[in-house]
Parts: structure tokens; sequence; C-alpha cells
């Protein structure tokens, strides 16, 4: 591989004599971004990725509500409030105090301290209250009660509590936002990638160009001597005046291609895109050695396609499980305890408890929504599989189509080096011909031409393997 490398690289020797001294554009002329610099800038300024962090931060916060709205909530409350003489009033009693009601205690003068406790969730109540009682003119006629009740359903149908259902679903949209957000910045250091093997594969060209301008002018100069001393015609003079126009057109072209691709680049990553800078050269990519059966196998896994569907199964089967538990009985227990102790008068504290359980019924006759629902819910997950089907066969094409074009595009960059070690023999030779008088002006333009084809035709085959290479990563998800 290294030997192959210095041979291209010898061919190409003429383009740096040509350049060398001539005051042409060149890379050390602006400041130069390598590849890594720009994909680090892509992933933090570009403007794709600032929105989908963004989206990312939303789905986030709809999944943490989700999930407070369906967990455990601690709540506390207290009051005071005044209560005076309504008609005659009887005596104080623990029972009395201890309703709520101010008509079942008689009337009674006095203030009031209440506070409570709830904990409260989509399955669970608790709820802890207290009172205390201090009648209006004595010290000693105070009256304190305590209330505990509670109710947890058992089952709803879903093993866990359908609460929890939902919490599954809202978590399995945020990993959805999860895996876009990660294809998004994959995708925008893939645009990079090929934004910078672009501008890169432009610049090279352009020196090309500027050689070529460069070795027209002197052949121009040539020629023109030549006609001076009666070796050379108009004729040929004309066609070197063609050839130098023609090379001053293109460099006007590539000039333009790569302000074009520095533009390009600069809106991707976020920087101002009248920003002047060169990228670097970049190493060739080495062959890669996967087999088809390893790039698949790293594409099922990575490729974020398959991965929302996944998670899209996942949830759509959690609404599968939620619809049917509508046709299961909720089976709930709830109690109570409250205790009331008046303490002016001896004695333990007088109490009384509850204890039950309750079974709500699914409807009897709905019109046949929930079959209806369960329906909807089992074709939603059908065409998901299917879906998730067809994807890994989509996949499964553009995995063998891009190992299939890295090989061609290496195989073609390889012949363009040998094509232009070729037009750089020829070219030679004629020159060498022409010195002696033995070739005509013409046919070195064809082969300077040639040449020249076979140079750009070179950086276009490098620009087209480097690409190969980033569109194979892509298919594979990396």
């Amino acid at each position: 591989m290294k030997k192959k490398r210095g041979e291209k690289k010898r061919a190409l020797v003429f383009l740096a004599a040509l350049l060398a001294g001539s005051g042409a554009w060149a890379q050390d002329a602006v400041p130069s971004v390598s590849l890594d610099e720009a994909v680090a800038a892509a992933g933090v300024t570009a403007p794709n990725i600032v929105v989908a962090k963004a989206n990312l931060d939303a789905a986030r916060a709809t999944f943490e509500q989700v999930r407070a709205k369906n967990g455990l909530s601690l709540g506390a409350s207290g009051s005071y409030f005044h209560e005076g003489q309504v008609g005659d009033t009887s005596s104080t009693t623990a029972a009395s105090v201890a309703s709520s009601s101010s008509a079942a205690r008689g009337g009674l003068i006095g203030e009031n301290l209440v506070g409570g406790v709830t904990l409260s969730g989509p399955s669970t109540n608790v709820g802890l209250s207290a009172q205390h009682f201090f009648e209006e003119g004595t010290s000693t006629d105070q009256v304190t009660s305590v209330g505990l009740s509670g109710s947890q359903t058992l089952y709803d149908g879903y093993l866990g509590g359908r609460s929890a259902a939902l919490v599954k679903q809202a978590d399995a949209t945020y990993r959805v936002a999860q895996v876009t957000y990660d294809a998004g910045l994959k995708s925008v250091i893939l645009q990079t990638r090929q934004a910078y093997y672009t501008l890169l594969g432009d610049q090279n060209t352009l020196l090309v160009r500027q050689a070529v301008l460069k070795q027209a002018t002197e052949n121009l100069a040539l020629e023109q001597g030549l006609l001076q001393a009666q070796r050379a015609t108009p004729l040929d003079v004309l066609q070197v005046q063609v050839a130098l126009t023609q090379a001053q057109l293109d460099l006007r072209t590539a000039q333009n291609s790569i302000d074009t691709d520095r533009r390009r680049l600069s809106a991707l990553v976020g920087w101002p895109i009248d920003r002047q800078y060169a990228v670097a050269d970049s190493p060739i990519p080495d062959m890669p050695q996967q087999t088809i059966d390893d790039a698949l196998h790293t594409a099922y896994q990575n490729r974020q396609e398959l991965r929302t569907l996944a998670l899209n199964i996942e949830a759509a089967n959690v609404s599968l499980a939620l619809q049917k538990s509508q046709y299961v009985p909720v089976v709930s227990v709830n109690g109570s305890l409250d205790f009331a102790q008046d303490w002016s008068v001896p004695g333990s504290p007088a109490g009384t408890f509850t204890a039950g359980l309750s079974i709500a019924l699914p409807p009897i006759i709905d019109g046949g929504l929930l079959g209806a629902q369960v329906r909807q819910a089992a074709d939603q997950l059908s065409a998901l599989q299917v879906q998730q089907d067809q994807q890994r066969q989509s996949i499964s094409i553009d995995v063998q189509n891009a190992l299939f074009s890295v090989k061609d595009t290496k195989d073609r960059f390889d012949l363009a080096g040998q094509n232009v070690q070729q037009a750089q023999g020829v070219y030679d030779l004629e020159r060498a011909k022409l010195a002696v008088g033995l070739e005509t002006t013409l046919n070195v333009l064809t082969a300077f031409s040639a040449l020249v084809t076979a140079q750009v035709g070179l950086e276009q085959a490098k620009s087209a393997y480097m690409l190969a290479i980033v569109n194979l990563n892509n298919v594979m998800g990396l």
C-alpha cells in the first residue's frame, strides 16, 4: 500500500515544480482546519444539533411529567378556626369533637387546630389527619382526635398497575427521542465529513488547475519564441492561446467551487459562512475488512430506524396489554382508623375503624368499544412488526451496495493513479520529441490535456473513495 502511494506522489511531482514560485493560491495562505476540528465543532454548534438538543430536552420534560403524575406524592395541610355558640350547648364529649359537623358538637365555643398529611398515587392513598380543640373559657376542656385512612388497588388488569404501563410508554417515547437525537448527530457528522472531503478534493483540483495555467502560460511563451525563430506557425500559437484561455476558465470554475464548498461546510458546522480557511489533507482510509455478515450485524444493532421501531413495538405491546386490561375487574382494599381523646374525662381514647374490599367490574354493555380498541392496538403492533422486517431488508440492500461501492471506488482510485503515471510518461515523451523537432505542438497539447484529465480524475477518484467509506459507516449506523 505504501509503495503504491509513493508512486502516486512521484507522479504528481511535476505539479509541485510548476507551482514553485508561481504565487498561486496555496493552503498556507489561510488558516487550516482539520477534519477532527470540523467534526468536533459540528457536534456543538451545528444548527441541526442545537434544534435536536432542544427537542430532546422537551421530550425529557414530557417524560418527567408523566412519571410524576403516575408516581407517589406527599402533601400536607393545616388550618385554624374559631367555633362559636349557636343555641344551647351540651357537654363536651370526645365523640362530638371528633365529628366534622359543628352542629354535632352542640354549638361548642372554642379554638380548633387542624392538620393533615396525605400520601397519594395512582393505586395508593394514605391520609393522616389530626385536630385539637380548646373550649373557650377553660384550660382543662380539650379534645384531640386523630384519623388514619387508606386505600390500595390490588389488581387492575395490568401487572404492576396501569400507571406503571403509562410510565413505560412515556419512557419508550423518550428513548425514541434519544435515538432520534443520536441519529441527528450522526447525520450532521456524516454531512460534515462529506462536505469536508468535497472541499478537500476541490482544493487539490485547484492545485492541478493552477499548475495547468502555469504550464499553458509557459507553452505560449515558448511557441511565441518559436514563431519568431520561424520554427512554429501562427496556427501553433493560436492553439496554445486557446489552451491557455481554457486553463484560465477552468481555474476560475475551480476557485468558485472551493468558495461554494467552504460556505456549505461552514453552514453545516455553524461557522460564519464568510469565514476564510482551508481544510487540511486527510489520510486516505484503508480498505475496510468487514464481511457482509459483520457489516449487517453492525447495521442491525446501530441503525436508528431499527432502534426506533424496536422501541415503538415495545410501547405498542404495552398499549395492547393496557387495552386488554379493561376487560378485567379492578380490585381494591380500603380501611380507616379514628381515635378521639377528651382530656377532661379520664379514660382511654374512643375509637372506630372500618375495613373493606371493593371490586369495579368492566362495562357489561359498551357497544363493542373495548373490543374495537383492542383490535386497533393489535393492528398497530402488527404494522410495526411488518415495518421492522421491511426495514431490515432495506438495510441489507444498502449495506451490500455500500460494500460494493467501497471496493469499486478503491479499484478506480488505484486505476486513476496508474492513468496519471501513463499520461505523465506520454507527455514527457512528446515534449522531448518536440524539442528535437520530431513532434508537433498539437500532439504535445493533446498529451498535456490527457495528463490534466488524468490528474483531475485522480482527485475525483480519491474523493469518491473517501465518500464511499463515509457512506458505508453511515449505512452501518456508525
